[in-house]
C-alpha cells in the first residue's frame, strides 16, 4: 500500500528550504556579507576556523538591527527590502527574500549582536539549529556581528558530501574576491585560522585590489567606462598578455550584484578574440548598471543566476564597448597571411599532412619503442632530423625534451640528472594563486621542491629542480608559479603532483629556436628512446616518421 500524503512538519520544512539557500560555508558568509553591504557598511570583517564547519562570524560597522526587530529578522520571509509584490520585479539591494538569517539558524549554532547607531545598548540573540535560546542586552560597538558554529551539524547528511576544509577556504576567497571588486568602497578583511588572509582598503582603488588577488600592477589593465541611454559599464580588463588558462579571473557584477552568465562571459570572450590565443582567458572586473526592472534576480536561491529583457541588446552594448578600448589600446596578434605563391603552415602536422597521403606519415604509439637512429642535423633550430631503418624520423626538440623531464620528475629516479636552482625568495602571486600553491605544498616536497608558505601570506621558494644539460634559462619563477597555479585551477584528471611536473618539464626543456649542438642532439635522443611513450606530456607528438617507401614512390624509384 502506498505512504499516505502529509504535511510536512515546521522543522522539516525549514530544513528543505534552508538546503535551497545554504549550500557550504561560503554560502552563509555570503548572505551575511551581503546583508552587511545593503546596512551600508564601510568595514567588513569575516573569520573563518576549520573551513567554516566549526565557526564562521561577520562583523560591520553599518547601519545594525532595532532591539524590537532582531529576533523577527531571523523568521523565514522577514525582511526589511520589499514590502509589496512590485517591489520584487524591481530589487535594489542584494538581499530581499528575508530567507538567509532564517535558513542559517535552521543549520547551525547562531548568535547575533547588533547595535543601531543612536542606541546606547546593543542586543543580543542566540540561537541553536533553529531553537531559540536567549535575548538579552549587552554592550557593543554599533554594527552588527553575527556568528555561525557547528555548521550542518543536524544534517549528517549534506555534511558528509561537502568538500575539503582546502576547498571550502579557497570558494571562500573566491568569493571575497569578487564582492571586493565589486564594491571597492567598503574594506574587507578575511582572517582563517587566527590569521589575516586578506584585506583591501576599501578606497574605491579597483586597480589596488586587483594587484592584492592577482598581483598584477597598475600598467597590467586597462580601465573601462561607457554608457549609453540604458546602460552603463565600469571596470578594469587584463592587457591581453595578462592572460590565464582559464576563466576564473574574470568577474561580473549587475548593478552590484555578483552574476554568473554564459552569455555575458561568452560575449566578453569573443570580444578579446582578436588580441589573444585560443583558450586563454582575460582578467576582467566590471559593473553593470541597467534599469532594475529589466533583470529579474528571482531566478536562482542564491541569487547567482539573473534574466535580462533585451539581452540582445545588453550583449551588443557589452561587445562594442569591450571591443573599443581594446582596439584603441591594444594592436592584435598578428596572424600569417597566405599567399597564392606559397602556403604558410601553421605547424609541421599540417605539412606533413599537406604533402603526404595519410598512412605515410606516422606518429609513433603508445609504448612503440624507437629504433637506434643516426642524427643527421638540425632544421629551424625546432626539429631534430635522424635516420632510422625504415624512414626519417623528425623530433621536435621542445616537445621530446618536455617528456623527458616529466617522467624524471615524476619518478625522481635519476637525481643526477638535476641540480637544484637555488633561490631563495618571496613571491606574492595574488590572494587566489598563493592559496592554490599553498593547497598543494605537499605535492612540491615530493617533487623536490624546498618550497613553504610564508607568514605573510606569500610564498618562499629556496631550491628546484632544475636541467642544466641544455643551458635552458629557468629563471622566471614567478611565471612559473602563476602558470602552476592556474593549472591547479582547472578541473582535469591529471593529480596535482601531474600538473606541477608538467608545468616544471615545460618550463626547463629545451625552447624552439634554441640551437643544439650534436652532442646535445644525441643525449636527447637516447634520453628519449628510455621514455615510456615518444609524445609529450600534453599528447603532442614528440616524433614523427616518414617511411623510405612513401618517398622512393615519390621520386619514382
Amino acid at each position: 500500500m502506498p505512504n499516505s500524503i502529509k504535511k510536512l512538519s515546521k522543522e522539516i520544512s525549514m530544513l528543505i528550504a534552508a538546503g535551497e539557500v545554504i549550500e557550504r560555508p561560503v554560502s552563509v558568509i555570503k548572505e551575511l556579507v551581503e546583508n552587511s553591504i545593503d546596512a551600508d557598511s564601510r568595514i567588513i570583517i569575516i573569520e573563518i576556523e576549520k573551513g567554516g564547519f566549526d565557526f564562521i562570524s561577520v562583523s560591520d560597522n553599518g547601519e545594525g538591527i532595532n532591539s524590537a526587530e532582531i529576533k523577527l529578522a531571523f523568521e523565514r520571509h522577514a525582511t526589511s527590502k520589499i514590502e509589496n509584490k512590485e517591489d520584487i520585479y524591481e530589487v535594489k539591494s542584494l538581499g530581499f527574500r528575508g530567507e538567509a538569517l532564517s535558513a542559517i539558524n535552521s543549520v547551525s549554532e547562531v548568535e547575533c549582536i547588533s547595535r543601531e547607531k543612536n542606541s546606547k545598548d546593543a542586543t543580543k540573540i542566540s540561537f541553536s539549529f533553529g531553537k531559540f535560546i536567549k535575548h538579552e542586552t549587552v554592550g557593543s560597538n554599533y554594527g552588527t556581528k553575527i556568528f555561525v558554529r557547528n555548521l550542518f551539524k543536524n544534517m549528517p547528511a549534506r555534511y558528509k558530501f561537502l568538500s575539503s576544509e582546502k576547498s571550502e577556504k579557497s570558494k571562500i576567497i573566491q568569493f571575497l574576491n569578487e564582492i571586493s571588486l565589486t564594491h571597492t568602497n567598503i574594506s574587507f578583511e578575511l582572517i582563517i585560522d587566527g590569521r589575516r588572509k586578506y584585506k583591501t582598503d576599501g578606497n574605491n582603488s579597483i586597480i589596488s585590489i586587483m594587484d592584492t588577488i592577482y598581483n598584477l600592477k597598475q600598467n597590467g589593465f586597462i580601465k573601462l567606462y561607457e554608457q549609453n541611454d540604458n546602460f552603463e559599464i565600469n571596470g578594469i580588463l587584463s592587457n591581453p598578455n595578462n592572460c590565464f588558462g582559464n576563466r576564473s579571473r574574470m568577474k561580473v557584477s549587475i548593478n552590484g550584484r555578483v552574476v554568473k552568465n554564459s552569455s555575458i562571459y561568452f560575449t566578453i570572450e569573443n570580444s578579446y578574440k582578436p588580441f589573444i590565443e585560443h583558450r586563454r582567458f582575460p582578467i576582467i572586473s566590471v559593473d553593470i548598471k541597467i534599469p532594475h526592472k529589466i533583470v529579474d534576480v528571482n531566478v536562482h536561491p542564491q541569487k547567482y543566476e539573473v534574466k535580462f529583457l533585451s539581452e540582445h541588446n545588453l550583449l551588443s552594448f557589452i561587445y562594442t564597448s569591450i571591443s573599443k578600448i581594446l582596439n584603441n589600446n591594444v594592436p592584435p596578434k598578428s596572424i600569417p597571411i597566405k599567399t597564392n605563391q606559397e602556403t604558410i603552415y601553421q605547424n609541421y602536422n599540417d605539412l606533413v599532412h599537406e604533402q603526404m597521403s595519410f598512412g605515410n606519415e606516422e606518429s609513433l604509439s603508445l609504448k612503440k619503442t624507437l629504433p637506434i637512429l643516426r642524427f643527421v642535423g638540425q632544421i629551424k633550430q625546432l626539429f631534430i632530423v635522424c635516420e632510422g631503418p625504415d624512414g626519417i624520423y623528425l623530433v621536435d626538440q621542445h616537445a621530446a625534451h618536455e617528456r623527458i623531464l616529466f617522467e624524471q620528475f615524476q619518478k625522481q629516479k635519476n637525481e643526477k640528472a638535476f641540480q637544484m636552482l637555488t633561490i631563495n625568495n618571496y613571491y606574492d602571486l595574488g590572494v587566489t594563486s598563493n592559496n592554490k600553491i599553498i593547497e598543494n605544498i605537499e605535492k612540491f616536497h615530493e617533487l623536490g621542491w624546498d618550497i613553504d608558505a610564508s607568514p605573510s601570506g606569500g610564498i618562499i621558494v629556496r631550491n628546484i629542480p632544475y636541467q642544466k644539460l641544455y643551458k635552458t634559462k629557468s629563471t622566471d619563477i614567478t611565471e612559473l608559479l602563476q602558470m602552476i597555479s592556474s593549472d591547479l585551477e582547472k578541473k582535469q584528471t591529471d593529480t596535482p603532483k601531474e600538473i606541477i611536473s608538467k608545468r616544471l618539464a615545460c618550463h626547463n626543456a629545451v625552447r624552439a629556436g634554441q640551437k643544439l649542438s650534436e652532442n646535445e642532439s644525441k643525449k636527447l635522443l637516447i634520453d628519449l628512446e628510455n621514455t615510456e611513450v615518444p609524445w609529450d606530456p600534453h599528447g603532442r607528438p614528440a616524433v614523427i616518421k616518414i617511411k623510405y617507401d612513401y618517398l622512393l614512390k615519390e621520386f619514382g624509384r
